[in-house]
């Protein structure tokens, strides 16, 4: 029996947000200037044991960091909002439009911000989501950067993890999963 190699190839299409308020990196919605890319890093505290010296004896996940970087190849407001979650809609008062954006309100909480991310390979059918990577909350924390040069202008976006709402720190599935499973999905019967 030959060993099939995986070997990862190409963009991803990556979706934030869900239903009709998502906004999908897919080659046909939204473009990337540059492939988008996703760094998942458990936080660890060292155990140390005298008897070992100065040795690590193991090391404890006391939570994760996360983050998605995506190179918005247009410069359309919903970017702008993407990579500034510190920010707050100006609305047309008479079609309810947003028409720009402003600084939020001191006090904003990001997290109420935070939007879940899918990230699905494009070599992949739709259908197939064992590669999927699914974060369940992301914002930004970062900053807006937009140059005005005599070159390709982009919007970098670098979201943020979160725990999930209900999370339950003494089990796991608080940040992501990878497949076509969500662990908390709720069970239907």
């Amino acid at each position: 029996m030959a060993n099939n190699i995986q070997v990862p190839f190409g963009l991803a299409d990556i979706t934030i947000g869900e239903g009709a308020d998502a906004i999908t990196f897919d080659g046909a919605a939204n473009f990337q200037a540059e492939g988008g890319e996703v760094t998942l890093t458990p936080i660890l505290q060292e155990i140390n044991i005298a008897d070992f010296g100065e040795s690590v004896y193991d090391e404890i996940v006391t939570g994760y960091n996360g983050n998605v970087t995506i190179v918005a190849a247009e410069d359309k407001i919903e970017m702008m909002k993407l990579a500034l979650s510190a920010s707050e809609d100006i609305t047309d008062s008479t079609s309810g439009d947003t028409v720009g954006l402003m600084d939020a309100k001191i006090g904003t909480s990001l997290r109420s911000k935070a939007k879940k991310v899918t990230i699905h390979p494009r070599n992949l059918p739709a259908s197939d989501k064992s590669k999927d990577i699914v974060i369940y909350k992301m914002a930004s924390n970062g900053d807006f950067t937009r140059s005005f040069a005599n070159e390709q202008g982009n919007v970098q976006i670098e979201l943020n993890m979160y725990p999930r709402d209900g999370m339950d720190a003494s089990k796991p599935g608080n940040f992501f999963y990878r497949g076509a499973i969500d662990p908390n999905a709720p069970v239907t019967p």
